[in-house]
């Protein structure tokens, strides 16, 4: 009986001082890994749609305030409503405007103020932050078409032989990717690519072809609030996530504008779904600031990775945080694929 009590009591110590399931021989938990988080688009390959969890604090966010640069009669002598100066409270207080500039729709997006980011999601967007527009814009209301940039390759100076400087040439399961091609000096949409977004653009050839049709790329902060509104909308539509809305792909890409029940507060088409969009914006932590040197213009930065937003046709379901209108990407200027878009912007000039 003794040798039974002996045994017993030297199995009991073997129990306690053998490691635990999951921890390493010294009995403490091993280093958690860290992961790097590419501010590319990482998140397509991410097996899950969780975000990592936010921190628990609340914090309170102090609510913007406008102070409009323009007056009422700035607008109206434009014939525009005068709240676009005055500056909107919430989304219901706009009716989309639309005008066409050289022969391209744009919509209007009035002054305003509203929370950009989101604290329940990715790093990247977080802290959320109260930014205001102290007058109107004009934003794209669709995006760049295939037969609009033919536009561009086929007004430029001097015949263009190939167009690589704008747009990276690719393979799609190793065959030509081609929606544009050459007809002896003149360039075409090919077989029923007009309408359709382009797509494999480069930021270089984005920021170049809105020069060339005297805009420019929005600012990462006016995308955003073109899409959400002071309402300060989770997505183009509202805070519900309506698949229907969302432009996927069928058989190639739709062509532009083909879901109108996914438009935005202002009439802007597309921005979920679709492609990837640049912006001008250089990729820096949020909160977003424009004079601090992230507005970067070409001439004075053509390497560092800048911004583009919305989410692209290929994205499933379980993606679905991706598909937020708060969602930010980046990549190399010199760089596109299949699914890297844009649309333009315009100042507000009082015409």
């Amino acid at each position: 009986m003794a040798k039974r009590w002996i045994l017993l009591f030297f199995s009991i110590i073997l129990l306690i001082t053998l490691p635990s399931c999951g921890q390493s021989e010294g009995n403490e938990p091993p280093p958690s890994q860290t992961a790097t988080i590419a501010p590319t688009d990482a998140r397509i390959e991410t097996p899950t749609s969780a975000p990592p969890n936010p921190p628990t604090a609340t914090v309170a966010i102090p609510e913007p305030i406008l102070d409009p640069a323009l007056t009422a009669d700035d607008c109206v002598r434009a014939g525009l409503p005068a709240i676009a100066c005055t500056g909107v409270t919430a989304n219901d207080q706009w009716e989309p405007v639309v005008r066409a500039f050289n022969g391209v729709e744009m919509v209007l997006v009035p002054a305003g103020c509203f929370l950009m980011g989101n604290d329940n999601s990715f790093p990247e967007e977080r802290p959320v932050h109260g930014i205001c527009f102290d007058q109107p814009f004009w934003i794209d209301r669709t995006e760049v078409t295939v037969s609009q940039f033919v536009d561009f390759l086929n007004g430029q100076p001097e015949p263009v032989t190939n167009h690589d400087r704008w747009v990276f040439n690719s393979t799609l399961n190793g065959d030509p990717y081609v929606q544009l091609e050459r007809n002896g000096d003149v360039w075409e949409p090919h077989f029923q690519e007009d309408q359709r977004p382009l797509e494999f653009v480069k930021w270089i050839g984005a920021n170049d072809f809105c020069s060339w049709r005297e805009v420019r790329l929005p600012t990462e902060a006016e995308w955003e609030f073109a899409a959400r509104g002071p309402d300060s909308n989770l997505y183009p539509w509202g805070n519900e996530l309506i698949m229907d809305n969302i432009v996927r792909f069928r058989d190639g890409n739709p062509d532009v504008g083909s879901i109108p029940q996914g438009a935005s507060w202002v009439g802007a088409l597309d921005m979920s779904g679709s492609v990837f969009e640049w912006t001008s914006s250089l990729y820096r932590p949020y909160p977003y600031v424009a004079s601090d040197g992230r507005e970067a213009t070409a001439e004075l930065d053509l390497v560092s990775h800048r911004v583009f937003r919305g989410c692209p046709w290929y994205h499933e379901i379980w993606n679905a945080d991706n598909f937020t209108s708060t969602a930010r990407y980046d990549m190399n200027p010199d760089f596109g694929v299949w699914y890297y878009g844009l649309r333009c912007a315009r100042s507000f000039d009082g015409n």
